[in-house]
């Protein structure tokens, strides 16, 4: 690896990671970050482009090995890079990574046989976005798709929250609810939005058809009425003991696993 010692806050090679609990930076310059040995290891053994890494000496007492040769290394006190990220470096070890465009959904899915897709449209939190995907990947989908209105599925904690599993999952975004429908119909899967309607059929007793995709909607106003009208079916889970609802993600879990038991 290419190590090099800084000492100063104002070092611009440290630009993309200043602020990082507050700033948008990354994603403005077309990166996302990575944090925690983990997850670092995890990204520098992937096939994305890796800008730099960001460690503590510390850290680096132990993490070095772990790291290929070629990567750029930032050593920095953890103090001062405590003051850069604007949070107590503990986990000790930062990296950032190039984006990329987003993959279409003919490109991640299989052209034919069984697929299960998971859909969020307008997801606001990053742990219900973060926990799709880990999902997602945990349930054998072949791609999680989001919305246009989603938070960002590569910002620093979501990526936390998914453990780095968007890393390999394909992830599609920036289409509205309804284009997805659209795109998914084309690729003869069969969409399915999860609803809390008194007339929705019960997940129970519903046979998935092998390409399948489930949607999910916003916290607080569930899948749009207009992404609902053009899914094949509503499914949703009896709940006892005056129970409303469920969490996205706690949903998300109960429809993928029925899903893959029928298709394992």
């Amino acid at each position: 690896m290419q190590r090099i010692r800084i000492d100063s806050l104002d070092d611009p090679r440290l630009d993309i990671y200043r602020n990082m609990k507050t700033s948008n930076a990354s994603r403005d310059a077309g990166v996302f970050i990575a944090e925690g040995t983990t997850l670092v290891e995890r990204l520098l053994h992937s096939s994305w482009d890796v800008e730099s890494v960001l460690a503590s000496e510390q850290k680096l007492r132990n993490f070095a090995a772990r790291i290929p040769e070629g990567t750029l290394v930032y050593e920095v006190d953890r103090e001062l890079a405590t003051q850069l990220v604007g949070f107590k470096f503990h986990l000790g070890v930062v990296a950032a990574a190039r984006r990329r465009a987003a993959p279409s959904l003919s490109d991640s899915v299989p052209s034919s046989g069984p697929s299960l897709v998971l859909v969020g449209e307008h997801l606001i939190d990053q742990e219900n976005v973060g926990m799709l995907i880990r999902i997602g990947s945990a349930f054998g989908a072949d791609a999680v798709a989001f919305s246009r209105g989603t938070t960002d599925p590569f910002s620093r904690r979501v990526l936390r929250v998914s453990m780095g599993n968007g890393l390999s999952l394909p992830i599609v975004d920036g289409l509205q609810g309804v284009d997805l429908v659209h795109e998914l119909a084309a690729l003869d899967f069969t969409c399915c939005a999860t609803t809390l309607t008194p007339g929705a059929q019960t997940l129970s007793g519903f046979v998935f058809p092998e390409r399948s995709a489930i949607f999910f909607g916003n916290e607080t106003h569930g899948v749009s009425d207009q992404t609902i009208e053009r899914c094949s079916h509503e499914l949703t889970i009896p709940m006892l003991n005056h129970t409303d609802s469920l969490n996205v993600a706690v949903s998300a879990g109960i429809f993928a696993y029925s899903y893959r038991s029928q298709y394992s």
